[in-house]
């Protein structure tokens, strides 16, 4: 089902990025923060794609947990997840809303651009995160050497780009 939510989400946003190149008017550039937003538009929705997996992942561990225990921590986990998802999805809302009267106006390969480099850079971040919990491992990592080790495998300004999107404070 999330499959087909996202498909109609891009269908959408391509159906949108079509009319903009359709427009009669002459496109104009977007602005910095028109380019952002579309950028974080996607980067936003990876980030509620990962969710959606995670809850899903965390529910299926819950009703199979075998003590209560477990299955409390992990129904704990799904309502931690459950926020994070409200928030995402509110924050995407805000996008949709500041970007969505302005697609038709704008130059639509530069907000196609955007849209690829933000899904680019949030698949970057996963593969980086990834690697750094392999190379940093708590279990095998002095405490005083883990934090100079997860900052030797991390590139921040890919980080901040892409944790910038969770908080649009550039947006009205």
């Amino acid at each position: 089902m999330q499959t087909g939510r996202r498909a109609y989400g891009d269908l959408l946003w391509l159906a949108l990025l079509a009319a903009a190149a359709l427009s009669a008017a002459e496109p104009r550039a977007p602005t910095e923060g028109e380019l952002r937003s579309m950028y974080c538009v996607s980067v936003v929705r990876e980030e509620i794609d990962l969710q959606n997996h995670m809850i899903a992942s965390s529910s299926e561990a819950a009703s199979s947990a075998p003590t209560p225990e477990l299955r409390q921590k992990w129904l704990d986990t799904s309502t931690e997840l459950l926020q994070g998802l409200q928030k995402l999805e509110s924050v995407m809302g805000r996008l949709q809303a500041y970007m969505l009267p302005r697609i038709p106006k704008l130059d639509s390969l530069a907000l196609g651009a955007a849209i690829r480099k933000g899904a680019a850079d949030f698949q970057e971040s996963r593969v980086m995160s990834d690697r750094c919990a392999v190379t940093c491992d708590p279990a095998h990592t002095p405490n005083e050497q883990l934090q100079a080790c997860s900052a030797g495998c991390s590139d921040n300004a890919l980080l901040s780009r892409v944790s910038g999107c969770d908080n649009p404070t550039w947006l009205p």
